[in-house]
Parts: C-alpha cells; structure tokens; sequence
C-alpha cells in the first residue's frame, strides 16, 4: 500500500512516501481502506515537535479516519467488509470504571487511533461508527474529533441552554465551525472570534450571529463586553489555547463555563486562582468525543442538520501542501486528504 511516514519532526515536507505492506488487522481490529482522512492542526504540531517531540516515531499519522471495511481479525463481529464507518479519536478498554460510567476519555488504556495518513489502516473495531450512504467520506472523516467533540462539549460538558451566550475562539477551523453550528442548535447566541476579517462571513454563515475580528493588540474581549451589554458570555468554546485565553477568559460572566478544547502551541498561562474564585468561574477541559456522542453526530449529519465544512480536498502525494495550508491558518474548514482521488473525486468543486 501507499503510506505517508513520519521518521523525525521537523517542516512539512520532512514526511516520506512509502510502499509498505498492507498492514493485518490484530484481535478486536478490522482493515479499512481509507475513503478520507483529516488533516487538524493537532497533526501540525505533532509533526513539528511541539506535542511530544520524537515519540512514537516512526509512525504513520492521520487519526481522522473514514472509509469501507475489507477485512475482520479476530475477535471481531460488528462490522463485515463492505460497512462504510467513520473513526472515534482514541479506543478503550470497554470494562473499567471510567468506561462503565461514561467518562471513557479518561479510560487509563485510552489509545489513539492512527494510521490514516495511508490507503489501509488496521482500526479497533470498537473505536468505529457505521455512517449511511449520503455522508460522504471527507465529511465523515472529522467527525470523531472535531464535530462530536464540540457536541460532546457544549451539550454533555458545558451543559449550554436555551438564551445563553456562546463565545467561540478559532471560530473558522473544524472544531470551531462546529461548536458555532451546535452552539446555534442548543439555542444559544454565538459570537465568533477569528483573526481575519476575510473569514466572518463563512463565520456568520455556519450560524454565528456576531464576529468579532481580533485587531493587533489581541484584546478582543472589550468588544465582546461591548456585544454583551457588559457582562460577558455564559460559555466560551476555547479551540485555540494560551494564545487567546486571557481575553477569552476576561470575556466571560460571572459563573460562566470556559471550556479548554485546544492547545495549538507550546506557551504556558500564568493564573492567579483568585481569578477563577472571584468569577466563580469553571474551567472545564474536553479531550476527544465518546463513541455516543459521535453516533449522535453522524446522526445530526445524515439528517443535514450540521454540515461539516470542507476547506480542500488532496492526495496522499499533497501531504507537505496539506501539512503548509493548515499551518498558515488561512483556510475555512477542514483539509481533507484522499488516497484515491484521481478515481473518488473526479470533477469534485472545492469549497
């Protein structure tokens, strides 16, 4: 098969392409051919370094997986080859007490998935979510870390209600396109936050009702007081990190909900937890979805209620172009990789 291999960190082009055997799927797995695989940013800084530097490689990355089983390995009986699924972003043991109470994110086996950044992965079957026919591949793909997390934070996590306000940094990525058309969904308010100006009207178009574009200080969180009468929003979906938190968190009222989703560098915060007790504040971090909250996902998809967003669609051999376009931070959406594309997406328009 052909596979993208990552041997050390570095730019985007230090990737190698590769002929490797197919690979055989073990006990509880099954072989899927990879319909489409998501490129986030967690991708970005786990190839140059900034999360985990030089561990686990080489590897071949990509967890954002969909695609057609073709192959059972032990263990196994869900799915049968022929079933079209889609990827949660880690597997679990299924059996400790995190796992049997609904917090399997915190699963002490929790692994995660990976292996997409190839034409065939060998995926844990428990870690996959059949998808119907009209929710295409690259659709599907993100759906296990971006879209069902975001629902699994602001309906399970954040518990956001009807007239609440919503707050939304990184408001134009996978995961902020999502927690803007979920937060609209639960019946919020949503203001998005996004550094360029040429970005707010996809914003506004995913269901935000205000765009705050940040200007060179970085301070937005006057203009969010400003949106709210002064007092600041019930929850912020945070998908950015350090770089935003101060005027994120300054944007919030008091007993509002700071939801930490991302993490897209290395810099630290320094926090006084008298900021937190005088807000009567929570921070509340979410990691990836639990295997319902993507059922429910594909579910919402299928039905056309959340429409994923696509930025581009490339072929394997476009790896370090794919890797280069989501660093730079300009594109609207997810870019989506696709082993086969001269034959699947043929005459297909980008967004």
């Amino acid at each position: 098969m052909k596979a993208v291999v990552l041997y050390r960190n570095g730019p985007p082009d230090v990737f190698v392409h590769e002929e490797r055997p197919d690979p055989v799927p073990g006990i509880g797995e099954v072989l899927v051919r990879v319909g489409a695989v998501g490129v986030p940013y967690h991708d970005i800084v786990e190839r140059n370094g900034t999360l985990r530097p030089g561990q686990g490689l080489p590897k071949i990355m990509g967890n954002e997986i969909a695609g057609t089983v073709v192959a059972r390995g032990p263990g196994t009986g869900r799915l049968s080859p022929g079933d079209r699924v889609c990827a949660a972003g880690f597997h679990v043991c299924g059996q400790c007490r995190f796992c049997r109470t609904g917090r399997e994110t915190a699963c002490p086996e929790r692994r995660v998935v990976s292996g997409g950044y190839a034409e065939l992965a060998a995926i844990p079957e428990a870690a996959l979510v059949p998808i119907p026919d009209n929710v295409d591949f690259a659709s599907a793909c993100m759906l296990g870390s971006s879209t069902a997390v975001a629902l699994g934070a602001l309906r399970d996590r954040a518990r956001l209600r009807l007239g609440e306000t919503l707050l939304v940094t990184g408001a134009s990525g996978g995961v902020g396109l999502s927690l803007v058309q979920i937060g609209k969904l639960l019946g919020a308010r949503v203001i998005g936050v996004t550094r360029s100006a040429g970005k707010a009207e996809a914003i506004r178009e995913a269901g935000a009702d205000e765009v705050v574009v940040m200007d060179g200080t970085g301070d937005f969180s006057r203009a969010v007081r400003d949106l709210t009468g002064g007092n600041g929003v019930d929850v912020v979906g945070d998908s950015v990190g350090s770089r935003v938190f101060w005027p994120a968190f300054r944007s919030l009222d008091s007993y509002g909900r700071y939801l930490v989703i991302g993490q897209l560098s290395g810099e630290r915060v320094e926090l006084n937890p008298a900021h937190i007790l005088f807000k009567s504040a929570e921070i509340l971090g979410v990691t990836n979805a639990r295997r319902d909250q993507l059922v429910d996902t594909v579910d919402l998809v299928a039905k056309g209620t959340i429409r994923p967003r696509i930025a581009a669609v490339l072929g394997l051999a476009d790896i370090a172009k794919a890797h280069a376009m989501v660093e730079a931070g300009t594109m609207i959406g997810r870019v989506v990789l696709d082993p086969e594309l001269a034959i699947r997406w043929a005459g297909f328009r980008l967004n």
